[in-house]
């Protein structure tokens, strides 16, 4: 265990646990140094040493450039496949399963749809503000009638 001066695969196990576990690099540091028995507080300041390394800040933009690359070319779908995708996600979640007679996964169904709504532009709530006066007398009376009725019941 080289810590003091970390070898190129302790960096590299280092950098790759670092992007993976979101920027935790005392997660990472442990990741790099599995048999270390230090305290939490040598395990961060060794951890945000070894951060400030120049060979690791290399590594680190090196991996982050590839990564970044993949997700690009990973994640480049056009918006009328997406919603394809969430089509299909729904009508599939509708089918029933044939042992049980129950649908699949009807709990995805409403996260597709507001995912589809968002991306027609439907994504805000909408607030309006009725009163007395915007309906006509007919409709006031309608309605108070209505309600009257409901109370009675």
């Amino acid at each position: 265990m080289s810590q003091g001066n970390p070898t190129q695969h302790e960096i590299d196990v280092y950098c790759a646990e670092w992007i993976l576990n979101g920027g935790d690099q005392s997660k990472a540091w442990r990741k790099a140094y599995p048999n270390s028995t230090q305290t939490e507080d040598s395990v961060w300041v060794r951890a945000s040493n070894m951060h400030k390394m120049c060979k690791v800040q290399v590594r680190l933009a090196k991996l982050q450039a590839e990564t970044a690359e993949k997700d690009a070319v990973e994640f480049d779908v056009s918006a009328s496949e997406l919603k394809k995708i969430l089509f299909d996600t729904i009508a599939e979640a509708r089918e029933r399963d044939p042992a049980t007679g129950k649908p699949f996964a009807l709990g995805v169904v409403p996260s597709a749809i507001a995912e589809l709504n968002r991306m027609n532009g439907n994504h805000a709530a909408t607030k309006s503000h009725h009163t007395i006066e915007d309906i006509t007398p007919e409709q006031r009376k309608g309605r108070i009638s209505e309600l009257l009725g409901k109370c009675k019941e």
